[in-house]
């Protein structure tokens, strides 16, 4: 088992950047640094507590059901004061959503949209798609959180509403949601962004390809 504290404490490069480490000592054997992983978050030295949060991000996307029985503190670190930390619980919580059987996230759904309107461009992003992956998970919400990122429109200028259009593939599998969904990417129209255009296209296409099964 490899000492993950000592690589992370010092120079961020390659093979030593999280996502290195992760990919290099962690993702074949995820289950063995778990505790090490939760453990490093309260950290007192940044680099292990921000290197960690980005760590138990990466590993619950294959793994959710390793962190499960530590859904609170990642919802706690919605509140965080460190950035990495309520960055990173964002994305954790995302992932656990598809196994959140006794539904601890739902009560922490309003704080997840109060970060909708965030000034950080990450932390918008990741709860963007944190919140799609619950809709998704838990169809019965996926209505109220699909008006939630459409209503904050406002709040991704520019090409950042990318963001939004990018999410709406989690809801194209609900024909409940059709009308909304297309009603949104049209009044993205007037950014006139080729990137933005490119991705509006993309899910209209699929919608499309969707209703000729």
């Amino acid at each position: 088992m490899k000492d993950i504290y000592n690589l992370l404490d010092g120079k961020w490069e390659d093979g030593t950047r999280p996502k290195d480490i992760f990919s290099t000592y962690i993702s074949d054997n995820p289950y063995e640094y778990v505790e090490k992983i939760i453990k490093g978050l309260a950290s007192e030295k940044k680099r292990i507590q921000s290197g960690c949060a980005e760590l138990a991000s990466l590993s619950s996307v294959k793994n959710p059901e390793l962190f499960y029985n530590h859904i609170s503190l990642f919802l706690n670190n919605l509140n965080a004061k460190e950035p990495m930390l309520r960055w990173e619980a964002v994305c954790v919580i995302g992932n656990l959503s598809c196994i959140d059987k006794d539904n601890k996230i739902l009560a922490h759904l309003p704080t997840l949209y109060n970060l909708l309107s965030n000034k950080s461009i990450v932390l918008q992003g990741h709860t963007v798609l944190a919140l799609s992956k619950y809709a998704n998970a838990k169809p019965d919400q996926a209505q109220e959180i699909l008006e939630k990122l459409t209503l904050s429109k406002d709040y991704f200028p520019n090409n950042r509403v990318g963001y939004l259009i990018d999410a709406m593939e989690y809801f194209i599998n609900n024909n409940k949601l059709i009308d909304s969904i297309i009603t949104f990417i049209n009044s993205c129209a007037d950014r006139n962004i080729n990137s933005v255009t490119k991705k509006a296209k993309k899910i209209l296409m699929k919608i499309e390809k969707n209703r000729n099964k």
